[in-house]
Parts: C-alpha cells; structure tokens; sequence
C-alpha cells in the first residue's frame, strides 16, 4: 500500500486531475496581422484570427487608447494613442490551410452586426475601446475569423520622421497564440535612413524590414497576457502634411534611437541570461540521463539481481522442512495466492489433524465433508485456519465445501469470510517474513523518489525560464519508471534464493513426473505430501492424473508397491478437493470486488532582429477570448 501511495502521489506532482471537462476547448493555430499605413496617418488593419477545436465563437477586444501612457518622454508618450476606431467587416469560414493570403479570399461569410447567433457578432463598448462577439460555432474544426477596422489618427508627424508606435496585442489578451506575424506596410517605399523598426515582446519574437517597403514582426509561439507591440520610423514624405492631425516639432529620432538600443541593450542581457540558463538547463538534463543510467544499473547489481545459487540440479526429489507449504508461496510469489490455503488444507489431511470423506450426491461435481482430528498437529497458523474452518464455517467438528462455497458466496457472511481470509493470509506472510526471503528494498526506492524530485526541479526549472525542449520531461518519465521498478522489484536474500531454485527444481521435477521411469520415482507414500506441493505450485491437476497412470502401471508390472494405504481411494479426488477450496475462495474475491466496484461514488538602431523588453507601451492594444 505504501508503494501505490508513492507512485501515486509522483503522478499527482506531475499531473493535474480534472473532476470535469469543459466543452468549449480551442486553440490559436495563427493569428496573422496586416496593418496599413494610410498617408493622412489612419492605420487599416485586417486581423485574422485561427481557432481550432469546440467554440461558439469568439471575443476580440481592440483599444484605441492606452490609458499608461503619460505625456512624457518617447517610451510611454499619450500622444501614441489614437482617437477612435471604426470597424468595416467582420467575417468568418472554416478553414483546411492558412497564410497571409487567405485575408484575400472571397468566399468569407459576413456577420451580421446586432445578430446574437450564428453568423452574426455584436459590437459593445469597453474601456478605451470596443469589443466584438462574433458568433460562428465549431466542432473539432479550424475556423479563420477576419476583422477588418480602422484606427483614427495613429501615426505621429516629427519634424524629422515620422512615427507608428502601436500595440497589436494587448497585456489582456487571454490565449496562448502559436503563430503570430504581424505585417506593418508603409503608405510608399521610402530609401531614406529613417525607415527604422523595433518589436518589443517575447524574446523569442523577431522583426526584419522588407524592400524598404514593409516590416515583418513574427513570434512562434505568444503566452497569453504577453503584449506585443511594433515600432517604426520613416521618412516624413510618405505621409500628406496636410491631412495629418497628430503633429510635433520634436526632431525625435535621435532619441528613439537612444531610448531603443537602450532597451535593446537591456533585451540582450536578458537573451545572454537565457541563453546561459539554456544550456546550463540541457547540460543539467544530459547529465541527469547519464547519471540516472548509471544509478539504475547500479541499484540493479546491488539490490535487484538475485544471487548465485549453489544448487545446479535440473531436479529437486527433496523437501525443505524448515516452514510450512503455504510460506512456499509467499517465498514464490512474495503474495499469498488462493492455492496456499488449499494447500494448507491438504497439508492438515497429510499430517491427520483433518479426515475427510466424500458425500455420496446426485450432482456432477462431488462434494466432501471435512472432520478435525487434533487441533494440536498444527502450527498457530494452521489452528487459525482450523478453527474458522471449522468454527465460523461449519459446526466445531466438520465442515463441508458446500458450506464453505456458500459461506464465502453469501449475503450476510461474504465480507465475513473475506475478513477471516484475509488475516489468515497475514499471519502467512508473517511467517513467511520470519524466513528473512527477502531483502529490504527501502534504500533504492528512497533513491528512486530523489531521482524522480530532482528530475521534477529541472522541469520546473525550465519552465519557469521558458526554455523549450523534451529532455527534461523525458528525464521525469525515466524517472518515474525507474520509481516502478525499484518499488515492485524485490530481492531474494541468499537463504531466500537458495530455498527458491531447489523449489523450483522441485516444481520441475513434478511437472516431468510422468517422464520418470517408475523404478526412478521415490516410494509411493510420498506421493500424497508430493500432491500438497504440486497444490501449491497450481499443477495438482497434471500431477494427480499422471500419478494415477503411474500407479496403474506399477500394478501392471506387478511392481511391489506394499502394505501402504493412501489417506485417498483416488488421486483424483484430492485435485477435486483442491478444486473446491479454490473456487470457494476465487468465488468470494470476485464478489467483494464486484460490490465494491458497484458502489455508490463519494463526493537600438531599428534595423531588425529580435523584439526589446517591455511590450505595450505603444498606443493601442486589447485582448481576446473564446466562448
């Protein structure tokens, strides 16, 4: 039990349970952005949004206005926000494939705006924006949302440049996006110096300027609440003067430069940091693989691989006197099984502390009554047995497998006999444990649990930091095998293992007992105690019909066999006893665990390259959610 307690709690360290699963469950497969730079300062934007799974629908919030933002300085400046947004179309399709060109198919369906269902969406205002509910259901199926809107009065005029500094994807954005490219287009191509650019966000995020003529910012994967901003310069021509609202007599670029390299600067550190932490992380993981190998051949060497023992015989004819048959078992199985008590049951006939009799009957399967002889012959195991036998079974003096099959089948006495079982198989494996079979194996399962924690640190680790890579959780399940196999193995001391291959050996020999000459077999009177062993090792069908053709041929060959009487008419009619006891009790395991089962439940320069720290500070910006 303690064992189950440990691999279980291993799992829940690991693994969260669920009590309940929800039914709207998607993912962001892409989320592609075209932004427009019109030449009067607007900026028209398509977004288009690619879920995959169950949903309703989807939310999307835009803002129009960072209420952050102070009137100071070209880091976090009100003058970045915009006025107003307006939005054009809403739309929406199931999807097999997507790239940024799918924003120029035609085969859209519009929404309707003011419809709260299907193919309909509505429009609310929010804090410093708008929000839009678009209604478009799926069932494990990828649909593309498109919104197309316009944002008033974005770009900033300088004197020198002129200047987009705008949040695509704001801090209250409530989904993980695996593919974010947002696409920045100027109103012209401009050669000049000032086309400059900068993304700031995930350090995994990066921005490149195309043919002077359009930026690419793209990011692989975007952890919800994570903004992204872009930011980018460019001469003041490409813009009508005079249809521009948004006007400074800064000549700026100098100092967004300034300020960007220096938070490039500060971006770069960080990317060291994590660079740092990356391999230190993956040298971490590789070392802990290697390690884990070497322990786990070590605790097998030390404490798993039985010893060598000195018995070589193919064959055993010899018993082991020293404990009881049904300790045979627990020395086997390191469990006591169903044939240990039949076992013990036909033991207690060998040694005449119990007679038995068959009961003359109708029926096809034949049944038999047991009588104590001397409740003294036993050992204080074999007396507990006994008296339930004959005590709470039957009437102090006999018992008969029909009441022994209906005491462990019945209503009122079922959990009964499971309880009285079940301390008997206690006291079995006590005496068994005196034999010191086993070895403690608590020094490899304490190792085992550290090497699992440790495996667990590194993975927390490296989640913590964002590194992404399969080692360190492919380390944790090493790990977590490594805890099955030092918590369900076992080693068998040197007594243990030696008792173990001569009874094996023994085993062997009975079950080619039929091979044997007759003139090779021992004498016929260690045939029944032959039997009790052959119960116990779950042959005694095989045995007892081979022992009789033995016997058959013995009397054909007019081979001496002497005055020797068996406890048995038949060798058959000791499996049918054998048979009796098992069923009883198979028959009383299968209706505990059945009722069980069925019970009620419980209750800096701007050139490109990666993004800088700190996203958000551009005008702009909102969230998203499904529904």
């Amino acid at each position: 039990m303690k064992k189950i307690k440990i691999i279980l709690l291993s799992f829940f360290l690991l693994f969260p349970l669920f009590t309940k699963a929800d039914t709207i469950k998607y993912d962001i497969d892409h989320y592609y952005i075209n932004a427009d730079i019109l030449e009067n300062g607007d900026l028209k934007v398509t977004e288009l949004i690619v879920l995959n799974g169950n949903f309703n629908g989807y939310v999307r919030e835009i803002a129009f206005k960072n209420s952050q933002l102070n009137e100071d300085g070209y880091v976090a400046n009100a003058i970045y926000n915009a006025h107003d947004i307006k939005m054009l179309n809403v739309s929406a399709k199931k999807i097999d494939s997507v790239s940024f060109e799918t924003m120029n198919d035609s085969d859209f369906n519009n929404l309707r705006l003011g419809q709260a269902s299907n193919y309909g969406y509505l429009e609310k205002n929010v804090t410093n924006g708008r929000s839009y509910k678009m209604y478009f259901k799926a069932n494990n199926e990828s649909v593309a949302f498109k919104l197309e809107y316009l944002i008033k009065d974005v770009v900033v005029l300088h004197k020198d440049v002129s200047e987009l500094y705008w949040t695509f994807i704001g801090s209250e954005y409530e989904d993980d996006i695996r593919d974010l490219q947002i696409k920045v287009n100027l109103p012209k191509m401009d050669s000049s110096d000032n086309f400059r650019i900068w993304a700031h966000g995930d350090i995994a995020g990066e921005i490149q300027p195309f043919e002077n003529k359009y930026l690419l910012a793209s990011i692989p994967k975007l952890d919800a609440h994570n903004a992204v901003d872009v930011r980018t310069t460019f001469d003041v021509s490409l813009l009508n003067e005079s249809l521009v609202n948004k006007k400074t007599e800064d000549i700026a670029l100098e100092e967004i430069i300034e300020v960007e390299t220096e938070r490039a600067e500060k971006q770069n550190k960080k990317r060291k940091k994590m660079k740092i932490l990356y391999y230190s992380c993956f040298g971490i993981s590789i070392f802990y693989l290697i390690t884990l190998i070497i322990i786990w051949i070590y605790v097998y060497f030390k404490y798993n691989r039985e010893y060598k023992s000195a018995f070589k015989n193919e064959y055993n004819r010899e018993f082991i006197d020293d404990y009881n048959v049904e300790v045979v078992d627990y020395l086997i199985n390191k469990k006591i099984t169903s044939n240990a008590m039949s076992a013990s049951i036909m033991n207690l006939i060998y040694k005449k502390a119990i007679q038995v009799e068959e009961i003359p009957t109708e029926k096809k399967q034949k049944e038999y009554k047991f009588i104590l002889l001397d409740l003294e012959k036993g050992n204080e195991t074999e007396k507990y047995l006994m008296n339930f036998l004959f005590q709470k079974v039957g009437n102090d003096d006999t018992f008969t497998t029909k009441e022994l099959q209906d005491y462990a089948k019945g209503n009122a006495t079922c959990e009964k006999f499971a309880v009285s079982y079940t301390a008997w198989k206690k006291k079995v494996t006590e005496d068994g444990r005196k034999q010191n079979f086993f070895e403690k194996n608590g020094k490899p399962i304490g190792i085992s649990i550290c090497c699992l924690l440790f495996s667990i640190f590194i993975s927390i680790l490296t989640s913590a930091f964002h590194i992404v890579f399969l080692l360190p959780y492919l380390n944790t399940f090493f790990s977590i095998l490594f805890l099955f196999n030092t918590c369900f193995s076992f080693k068998r001391t040197k007594k243990g293992n030696e008792d173990y291959v001569q009874w094996m050996a023994f085993k062997k020999f009975l079950n080619d007992f039929g091979t044997f000459d007759t003139k090779e077999l021992p004498e016929i009177a260690l045939w029944e105690r032959y039997m009790v062993y052959a119960t116990v090792f779950g042959i005694a069908d095989k045995v007892s019909k081979v022992m009789n053709v033995k016997i058959k041929e013995m009397e054909n060959a007019g081979i001496f066999v002497g005055n020797y009487t068996p406890t048995f008419s038949d060798w058959y009619v000791f499996n049918s006893i054998t048979n009796s006891v098992s069923n009883s009790i198979h028959s009383n395991v299968s209706a505990i665990t059945a009722s069980r089962a069925n019970s009620s439940s419980s209750s800096g320069s701007g050139f490109g390259g990666g993004f800088s720290s700190g996203g958000g500070f551009g005008g702009g910006g909102g969230g998203g959610h499904g529904f």
